[in-house]
C-alpha cells in the first residue's frame, strides 16, 4: 500500500465523521456558539476545513486555491465540506510516496520543519481535536443520532 493511499484512508475515516456531523448542522444554527468565547458552528466548520486544506497543499508543495468566497453570507457548508474534502484527496494523491520524506518548512506557521508525511499527521490530530468540538456543537444543537468518532469502512 502507498504512503498516500494509508493517509488518505486514515483522513477519510475521521473527514467521514466530521462530514456527517457538519450535514446536521442547519443553517440557522450557523451562528451557535456553545459558549461566548467559542466559535460560531459556521467558523469552526471553516477553520477545519480550510487549515487541512491549507497544511496539505503545504505538504504537496503547491499554493492552495481559493475554493469558497470568504466574503460569502449564503454559505452552504455541507457542499464546501465536500468541496473541500474532493480537494484535499486530490491534493493527498499527488504526493509521490519519495514526496512524503521532503521536509516542509512550516517555520512561519507551526514552528518546525517536519517530513510532509509528518505535516499530514499534524493536520489530522488538528481535525480530531476540533471534531471533539463539533460533536458538542451538534448534540447541543438538539441532535441525538450521532455517528461513532471514526468511521470504519
Amino acid at each position: 500500500m502507498t504512503i498516500a493511499k494509508e493517509l488518505r484512508g486514515y483522513f477519510l475515516s475521521h473527514r467521514t465523521i466530521t462530514n456527517e456531523l457538519i450535514n446536521k448542522i442547519d443553517k440557522e444554527h450557523y451562528n451557535y456558539q456553545p459558549t461566548e468565547t467559542s466559535m460560531s458552528a459556521q467558523k469552526l466548520v471553516l477553520h477545519m476545513l480550510t487549515s487541512f486544506y491549507s497544511i496539505t497543499s503545504a505538504a504537496a508543495k503547491q499554493q492552495p486555491k481559493q475554493l469558497h468566497d470568504a466574503t460569502e453570507t449564503d454559505l452552504n457548508l455541507s457542499e464546501l465540506a465536500k468541496t473541500y474534502t474532493e480537494e484535499t484527496l486530490t491534493l493527498l494523491d499527488s504526493i509521490s510516496d519519495e514526496g512524503f520524506s521532503e521536509i516542509i518548512d512550516l517555520s512561519d506557521t507551526m514552528g518546525m520543519k517536519i517530513p510532509a508525511k509528518a505535516v499530514i499527521h499534524a493536520a489530522i490530530d488538528h481535525e480530531i481535536n476540533h471534531k471533539g468540538n463539533l460533536f458538542i456543537y451538534v448534540r447541543e444543537m438538539g441532535h441525538t443520532d450521532l455517528p461513532m468518532f471514526v468511521f470504519k469502512g
